[in-house]
């Protein structure tokens, strides 16, 4: 048995665990955890494989992650 673990790719629609966790910047536990919460929506697969609708996380980031710019605002002077 080969002790390397084979992520088997997903279509192009989808993203796996381990995409997802790298979007996000996150580890694939904080992922396991908001799927456990229901704030990230997911398709089981099979008991091991879950797979995420590229779409559907693209709207969860939008509706949860805002980025802040800090620093000078434009036209401000020193």
């Amino acid at each position: 048995m080969n002790p390397e673990r084979k992520e088997f790719p997903a279509p192009p629609d989808y993203e796996t665990k381990a995409q997802v966790a790298r979007r996000l910047n996150v580890s694939k536990r904080t992922i396991d955890n908001l799927m456990r919460q229901r704030r990230l929506p997911f398709v089981k697969l099979t008991s091991k494989i879950v797979r995420f609708p590229k779409v559907e996380v693209d709207d969860f980031l939008a509706r949860n992650f805002r980025v802040r710019a800090y620093g000078r605002e434009m036209g401000e002077n020193d």
